[in-house]
């Protein structure tokens, strides 16, 4: 039972009790990085403390009471959501996929509830022994108003001491400029990563928003240098006429004027032999939900096979996990940029520039254009993001996709019946949001009833688990739809002139250990054929660029790829006139160093491999590097998520090419290039 004179202990316990219960519920190393754990939790606690020290009784039982009851929730919800996507998300990002996943999953929902009851019963459980044993336990007149200053103080050395122990740490970065969500909650406890992640939403990121001009040339040879790239005819760069000297002139705040002047400090990308190969084809984009390499093979997915092995073969590609599930997946396939916001990255799209994007980069040049989703239109807001996007039309279930379907489809059926509602209308670009391949992957799924018994004739009953092979079962729809895709387009006879590319949005989460989904064991040990994993590992996977005309050229590309490198390469493959200064990627096919990053500022080059948790980086075999070039890549890696998250926060193409995504505008391009592209 409470005593009168210990209430102040409560929130500092409590919090340091969540703090603990998260880790262990989650599998987190229990020791790692402890101490700031406890110091930020004692620290909120003790002011939660004070708080509660300054009024009369009815009013502090209140407070208690709403204090723990939405820290339970809170820390119940993020338990959840780590358990189920592998990752933490912040309150913007569930409140922006809340609303579709109770409509579209409420089912699955539900049942995640039910498995995950004793984990929330233990979060809830200091508000209960509270409610039960303690609130009747404060007392009646308010506390000496030094009690109060007392626990502030407290808090504040508390607080202060973990800053400081963090600024001195390797995870200072981590605190401030590199801050990401999922990495800060994992390292500092849930608390802070919340409170930072709240104040650097309100009150911004000054540390995150710096940019470094790497260019050591003066203005005037950057000038000179960019004169003789435009003057040369044999390839030449993709680069625009964009004036900036006038931009930064008259940019409204010092934030665009620093991008300005970074942009115009990076060097373009060549064009090269590859430029215009796919000049005036047909463009589909598919992003093809929890889709892995491990589900190619010539005997089960023969299409898919072809698709990958005889177009352009990407050796060695990466889609990283961006923190948001499948619309981050989206927005880094189609804008080609660092999504920095998880969920809500793709919603902070609506509205702003997105010029270069496929969709309205073939729009301008008179394609006929459409997007397809199988599941519901208002997931994630799509019916507002794809046609900003380029799309002039965005069909799912609810808004007109009903129309071609007699009822809910899968892949094959979905591919089949909107293939044939534009075939016709060349050129055309489409993209699809598959969703055959979404998790929870079930034994009583019509998908697993319908190819169960052939997945295990060609792959072996023994070969994978049980829940692995209703995997399988699942990604074989995409492989039937692919099927249809391709055969319609050979008997059209335009197989030739179309491009299908086809990138995952995610890796398969639906696998990993989970309680709220019901695997009792990680199933990605399985898929992978592996003992362990590491995001490395996790998000290697495949990218398909294919067209007929190229089945016998032999195009491979064995330097890393990531899916922030698709764009900026269809651009060049398409001939479209874009700046590759202004996207994050890089053509495949240019001379440019090759770099796969993900948002928690780990990388890849072709000399090694950099995990930004330890701090480490290990060369690749033979190669020797110093710390010079580490830290060179570190500060392009944050350049490049800095300057994504500062074009979506800033609307920075609409700065330069005017506010219509679709036609541009003036903006900073100069005259001479506005004549030259009517």
């Amino acid at each position: 039972m409470m005593k009168t004179n210990t209430h102040y202990k409560l929130f500092p316990v409590v919090f340091v009790y969540d703090e603990v219960l998260l880790r262990i519920f989650n599998e987190t190393s229990l020791f790692s990085n402890i101490i700031f754990l406890l110091l930020f939790a004692l620290s909120a606690g003790l002011f939660c403390s004070a708080l509660t020290s300054l009024f009369k009784k009815a009013i502090n039982r209140i407070i208690t009471i709403v204090i723990l009851a939405v820290t339970a929730l809170g820390f119940t919800i993020e338990c959840m959501i780590k358990n189920t996507y592998q990752t933490y998300m912040d309150l913007t990002s569930i409140m922006a996929g809340t609303g579709g996943v109770v409509h579209q999953y409420g089912s699955d929902l539900w049942a995640a509830i039910a498995r995950a009851l004793p984990v929330i019963l233990l979060f809830f459980l200091p508000l209960i022994l509270y409610l039960f044993l303690g609130s009747g336990r404060i007392p009646a007149r308010r506390y000496h108003p030094l009690a109060a200053v007392l626990f502030l103080a407290l808090s504040l050395i508390s607080g202060g001491l973990g800053i400081l122990l963090v600024s001195n740490s390797s995870l200072s970065a981590k605190y401030k400029g590199q801050f990401e969500y999922d990495t800060a909650v994992s390292a500092f406890g849930l608390i802070t990563g919340t409170r930072l992640d709240m104040k650097y939403s309100f009150f911004g990121n000054k540390y995150a928003t710096e940019l470094t001009v790497v260019s050591q040339e003066t203005e005037d040879e950057q000038e000179e240098t960019q004169t003789e790239e435009e003057e040369t005819e044999d390839s030449g760069y993709n680069v625009m006429e964009i004036d900036f000297d006038s931009l930064i002139e008259s940019a409204d705040n010092d934030a665009v004027a620093g991008m300005h002047e970074y942009v115009f400090s990076l060097e373009p990308t060549n064009k090269n032999e590859y430029t215009g190969l796919f000049e005036g084809k047909n463009l589909i984009i598919i992003t093809a939900e929890a889709f892995s390499k491990q589900v190619i093979s010539e005997e089960l997915t023969p299409t898919l096979y072809r698709l990958a092995n005889e177009g352009i073969k990407f050796t060695d590609f990466y889609q990283p996990a961006w923190g948001g599930s499948t619309s981050t997946g989206e927005y880094s396939i189609l804008l080609g940029l660092v999504p920095t916001n998880g969920v809500n990255s793709i919603l902070e799209t609506i509205g702003c520039n997105l010029y270069f994007t496929m969709g309205n980069q073939l729009q301008r040049l008179n394609y006929t254009s459409l997007a397809f989703h199988n599941g519901s239109y208002t997931y994630y807001d799509r019916d507002k993001t794809h046609t900003n996007f380029g799309y002039d039309q965005f069909l799912a279930w609810g808004n007109g996709l009903e129309d071609l379907l007699s009822a809910w489809s899968g892949d094959q059926e979905t591919f089949e019946a909107t293939l044939e509602t534009y075939i016709d209308s060349q050129p055309f670009t489409a993209y699809y949001m598959t969703y055959s391949g979404h998790c929870t992957y079930d034994a009583d799924d019509s998908r697993t009833e319908k190819n169960l018994e052939y997945v295990k004739e060609v792959l072996g009953e023994d070969t994978y688990k049980d829940t692995t092979l209703y995997y399988f079962c699942y990604q074989l729809e995409l492989e039937y739809a692919l099927e249809s895709m391709v055969s319609m387009l050979e008997e059209r006879g335009i197989a030739d002139d179309t491009v299908i590319v086809l990138c995952t949005d995610h890796y398969p989460y639906g696998l990993a250990k989970s309680t709220t989904l019901g695997n009792s064991e990680d199933y990605l040990l399985d898929l992978y054929k592996v003992d362990s994993y590491d995001a490395f590992v996790r998000d290697n996977t495949t990218l398909i660029i294919w067209s007929a005309c190229i089945e016998d050229e032999g195009i491979t590309v064995d330097t890393p790829v990531m899916s922030l490198d698709i764009l900026p390469t269809l651009l060049n493959l398409f001939g479209v006139e874009y700046d590759s200064r202004l996207l994050v990627g890089r053509d495949v096919f240019s001379d440019a160093d090759p770099l796969v990053l993900w948002n928690d500022y780990s990388f890849i080059t072709d000399k090694g491999v950099y995990d930004a948790a330890t701090g480490e980086f290990t060369a690749n075999e033979g190669e020797t590097v110093d710390d010079s070039y580490v830290e060179s890549i570190r500060t392009i890696v944050s350049n490049k998520i800095s300057f994504s998250s500062q074009v979506m926060e800033y609307d920075y193409y609409a700065t330069i090419f005017g506010e219509d995504p679709e036609t541009g505008g003036t903006g900073g391009v100069t005259d001479t290039e506005e004549t030259d592209s009517e």
